[in-house]
């Protein structure tokens, strides 16, 4: 077996493990599961607040309910997935498929002004950012 298949291995564990560990145990009800630094310090949401519970959410099923606690983590998802599926299928298949999206100049720009919108506007006071709160 080579390296890159064992590395392929090895990371498909820890994700089903921490899978499964979010499967059984709801954050909320659990302290085990890590709190949010910037949150305990500040009490403000960061962008990463609710994602652990939005995670939760969509294992069982519950995209709306998932989105309302971490409508960042839900958006970036399908990114994450088409990058695992990429990088799997290069390394299973000696493929060098490219990820174009990831490496154009604008996407890395785009996602930082979208991850700090997120973070500012979820955290202003007003009624109509709410929905953005963790």
């Amino acid at each position: 077996m080579s390296i890159a298949r064992i590395k392929i291995l090895l990371i498909s564990i820890a994700v089903l493990t921490l899978g499964l560990l979010y499967y059984f145990f709801n954050p909320v009800g659990h302290s085990f599961f890590p709190k949010c630094p910037f949150y305990a310090l500040t009490g403000l949401d960061c962008p990463g607040c609710g994602s652990q519970r939005a995670f939760y959410a969509l294992l069982h099923g519950h995209l709306l309910e998932a989105a309302g606690y971490n409508l960042l983590s839900v958006l970036v998802l399908p990114f994450i997935i088409y990058s695992a599926a990429v990088f799997t299928g290069n390394h299973l298949f000696d493929k060098n498929w490219k990820q174009n999206i990831f490496y154009k100049p604008w996407f890395a720009k785009a996602v930082l002004v979208f991850v700090l919108l997120f973070w500012i506007l979820r955290n202003l006071p007003f009624p109509c950012f709410h929905w953005m709160a963790a």
